[in-house]
């Protein structure tokens, strides 16, 4: 039999243990209270980070309004932004007992109106909270097609509309084939005659939608023409021509040389070409006038004015890098096909698929071409994209990509008419395949006509057009600046 302890140690070893357990309840006690103490701290901290970050959103959303363009007063931003860095929009506002500084800074390119947009939301103990994004000036430049008529559009078969539409009157699909809508489509009337509601409208449609019209201020002429004026490349009546060639573009005109002497021929006038560099981020504008004294003419004095006069102005080419807007005061005809460079080295970023890919929202040449009248499409003087340019089928992808044409031609650009935009003599339509990349925007007008000479016309938006558009080109004015998508972002100074 063991040895027991004396009562005395027995009863030592239990104090000891009650001791030891007493140590170990006040540790974690403390340690709890610890904790949940810096769990309360946090949550106070927390929600005063929610408090500051609201009366930031709530500061920026009450100064966006100022960045609506007014024609006439308030063209840009330049009043409001007349530094590089970052300027104060107004004064201190108080938003639910905090002080909100507004804040923007000018960004972007000449004709392009973007900024970079602040709300400084500062609380006790000088703790503060940012939230900022991206703007730029409502614009029309983003539908893939426009009708701004009252007449019926009539969509012919295989067309395809990567893109926004809209039409003020009704659209009728006539039960074709081959009629599909990937963007959103609108019409201030009805939706008439289509075979598949899946197949034909991905997105759906809106019948009586509000009318959408482009006001003059809109497309800019003014502005348009001071920004050529100011680049050197403000031309007049006797242009006959601008082809692009990727960063340059050659100007054909009709000079007038009268001569000297027994050589005088107040009547004389040569034809002439003459390469310049593409203005970057500018127009080429044409003026319907005559040119002026000493411009465009050479002869008994300096002074000589040149009286050659066209009713229309062609165009074609290929960019490649620039952004421009080529802006005329009378008919503009497309006589040749208007390409990207990017897009014809890479045919495959027009694919569906691919239009959203960071290669195809990357590339940087932009082209808007204005007509204050007419743009007609002489689609039957084209000739094909070489080879190498055109989309072949991949059944591979997901959907898969097929039903492409041998013969492929392309409308880079976006371009408007303020009568119409639209195709001239019509022509065989013999394995024809139309690739546009932009838009074209009818003012008051119905159709493109486009189905008659192409088998397939791809309207495919450039969703680049979310974010940028062609320089000086389709403002929306009266409406508040946009956010571009994807911008936005918090942070503490």
């Amino acid at each position: 039999m063991p040895a027991r302890l004396p009562v005395e140690s027995r009863r030592g070893s239990v104090l000891e243990a009650a001791l030891l357990l007493f140590v170990v309840i006040s540790v974690a006690g403390i340690a709890l209270l610890s904790m949940s103490t810096i769990t309360r701290l946090g949550m106070v901290r927390s929600s005063y980070d929610v408090r500051l970050l609201i009366a930031a959103e709530a500061g920026l959303e009450a100064m966006r309004g100022r960045f609506t363009l007014v024609p006439g007063v308030q063209e840009d931003w330049s009043a409001l932004l007349p530094t590089n860095g970052w300027n104060d929009i107004g004064g201190p506002m108080t938003i639910n007992g905090l002080q909100v500084q507004v804040q923007a800074m000018p960004m972007g390119y000449p004709g392009l109106t973007h900024a970079r947009i602040r709300g400084i939301a500062t609380g006790a103990f000088d703790r503060n909270r940012v939230v900022e994004y991206k703007i730029q000036a409502a614009n029309f430049a983003d539908y893939a097609l426009f009708f701004g008529s009252n007449n019926t559009t009539f969509i012919g078969s295989y067309f395809k509309c990567v893109g926004n539409f809209y039409s003020k009157g009704s659209i009728n699909l006539s039960n074709q084939p081959g009629i599909e809508f990937f963007g959103d489509v609108d019409t201030s009337e009805k939706v008439l005659n289509y075979v598949d509601y899946v197949y034909n409208f991905k997105k759906g449609f809106t019948e009586y939608a509000p009318v959408v019209t482009i006001p003059p201020e809109a497309y800019g002429l003014a502005p348009m023409r001071a920004a050529a004026e100011a680049s050197g490349t403000l031309f007049y009546a006797n242009t006959i021509s601008i082809e692009l060639v990727d960063q340059h573009f050659v100007r054909t005109f009709e000079y007038r040389f009268t001569g000297t002497g027994t050589n005088y021929n107040p009547n004389h006038y040569e034809l002439r070409t003459e390469l310049l560099e593409i203005p970057d981020n500018s127009v080429i504008y044409i003026d319907s006038g005559l040119a002026p004294q000493g411009v465009d003419s050479w002869g008994l004095t300096a002074q000589t004015a040149n009286k050659a006069s066209h009713g229309e102005l062609d165009v074609w080419g290929v960019l490649d890098y620039k952004r421009v807007t080529i802006a005329c005061e009378h008919d503009v005809r497309v006589t040749r096909n208007v390409s990207y460079r990017t897009l014809l080295d890479n045919p495959n970023l027009r694919r569906f698929t691919e239009k959203t890919s960071e290669q195809a929202l990357g590339y940087r040449e932009m082209l808007g071409v204005l007509s204050n009248h007419d743009i007609t499409f002489e689609t039957i003087l084209w000739a094909p994209l070489p080879d190498y340019a055109d989309v072949t089928d991949d059944p591979s992808r997901d959907p898969p990509d097929i039903g492409h044409h041998a013969n492929q031609y392309s409308l880079d650009g976006v371009y408007m008419g303020v009568n119409k935009a639209a195709r001239g003599a019509v022509g065989p339509a013999t394995s024809r395949e139309l690739w546009v990349c932009g838009g074209i925007i009818n003012g008051d007008y119905p159709s493109t006509a486009l189905a008659s000479n192409f088998d397939r016309r791809n309207y495919d938006t450039d969703y680049r057009l979310q974010f940028t558009t062609p320089p000086y080109f389709m403002k929306a004015y009266g409406e508040s600046a946009n956010i571009v998508v994807g911008t936005w972002r918090t942070y503490t100074l």
